[in-house]
């Protein structure tokens, strides 16, 4: 399903639909930049937090750099800032055609597999939660 198709069915705030189409709109986004363009206010941190967490969940949002500020010397300094951008972006358009040929069954037999190779004592019906929702 597409991110409006989602929206629509209410699966995502509106929170998420302001998040999502202020990095659509703009390919790559720092966090401060998201909360800015976005039009977030700090009583929202909560809502902005969550909405990006989902948003990176459903794989809509995925971090792409990590930016620094630079002082008038040419120097960094502070705490970085997360960028996102869309995973088409990131990783292409072809890669999500290709994996739209996957057969559902072997996608979850593969990320079992890598998932049990990093944890070998996971728990299989807690690796199929994760993986299938």
């Amino acid at each position: 399903m597409t991110f409006e198709d989602e929206y629509y069915d209410g699966v995502f705030s509106h929170h998420a639909k302001r998040i999502y189409e202020a990095v659509l709109d703009n390919d790559r986004l720092d966090v401060a930049a998201i909360k800015q363009v976005a039009g977030f206010s700090r009583e929202e941190k909560s809502k902005f937090d969550n909405a990006l967490t989902e948003l990176q969940m459903k794989m809509y949002l995925t971090i792409c750099d990590i930016h620094y500020k630079i002082s008038q010397k040419g120097e960094l300094y502070g705490f970085s800032s997360t960028v996102f951008c869309t995973p088409e972006l990131f990783w292409g358009a072809d890669v999500f055609d290709t994996a739209l040929e996957i057969d559902e069954d072997d996608a979850v037999e593969k990320i079992t597999e890598q998932i049990l190779r990093l944890n070998p004592s996971a728990d299989e019906a807690k690796i199929l939660k994760f993986i299938t929702g």
